[in-house]
């Protein structure tokens, strides 16, 4: 059994009893309500500011998820409580946030580059491999990472340890993150009323609250444990034979 698997079973097991724990325990508070008030607080006190801070943080921490997306949503549909206005620019939020995004996850590259374990060797020789034998595909594969919620740091990081140029995973990463965050901002203009009324509305302790909390989590740990069990040396040999197929004399 690899590593990833033992954290991936690891990992929903924990969950599992957070779950059963929080429906015994209903004093227990939520994390998902602190970090909300957290990024609430963030985003009314920095402005623009705390969107690259908090985005740079997110993207920067390796496997451990923050949920900068947060503060993106809150400025894109934050009001003056006397005008009613909103305060900022969805276009401009999204944009800060795309290039703290992208500064965050060149962490990723560096610690690759420099020579960081976080995948086994067989992976990193074998993308190495994959990369080189498809130079054109690799800088949509980095932007379609980047304009999706899918993580990318298991993207990200082999690159860096294949000495991949880091312009070109600079570049896409930040159009594609800025994008990403334009449309979460927008969204933020046209949902975070009824985001706000739906967590006022809905107890933190209730069932439905801890679900979806635990659910949300779930996905994030599961999108983390396919692109890390990526079989590249699979695809390497696919894509070889279909080459060797295609280039045969008919």
């Amino acid at each position: 059994m690899r590593n990833s698997d033992r954290l991936l079973i690891l990992s929903i097991a924990l969950l599992t009893v957070y779950f059963v724990v929080s429906l015994l325990v209903q004093d227990l508070v939520s994390p998902v309500a602190l970090i909300y008030n957290w990024l609430l607080d963030i985003s009314m006190q920095l402005g623009y500011l705390g969107d690259f801070i908090v985005s740079f943080i997110g993207n920067a921490t390796i496997l451990f998820p923050i949920p900068y997306l947060g503060v993106t949503f809150i400025l894109g549909g934050l009001t003056d409580d006397i005008t009613g206005e909103f305060l900022f620019d969805p276009w401009i939020v999204g944009i800060i946030s795309g290039l703290g995004a992208m500064f965050g996850e060149m962490t990723g590259y560096l610690i690759g580059y420099g020579g960081g374990q976080l995948i086994e060797e067989d992976q990193r020789s074998s993308f190495r491999e994959y990369i080189e034998a498809h130079p054109r595909m690799t800088p949509f594969v980095i932007w379609f990472l980047a304009v999706t919620p899918i993580p990318d740091d298991f993207l990200i990081v082999p690159l860096g340890a294949a000495k991949y140029p880091w312009w070109k995973v600079a570049i896409p990463q930040f159009i594609g993150k800025s994008m990403f965050m334009i449309g979460i901002a927008w969204a933020g203009r046209f949902g975070l009323g009824f985001i706000g009324d739906l967590l006022g509305s809905t107890s933190p302790a209730s069932i439905t609250s801890r679900g979806i909390e635990v659910l949300a989590l779930v996905f994030v740990i599961i999108g983390i444990y396919l692109l890390v069990r990526i079989d590249w040396e699979k695809m390497m040999t696919k894509n070889s034979e279909k080459t060797v197929l295609t280039n045969e004399p008919r």
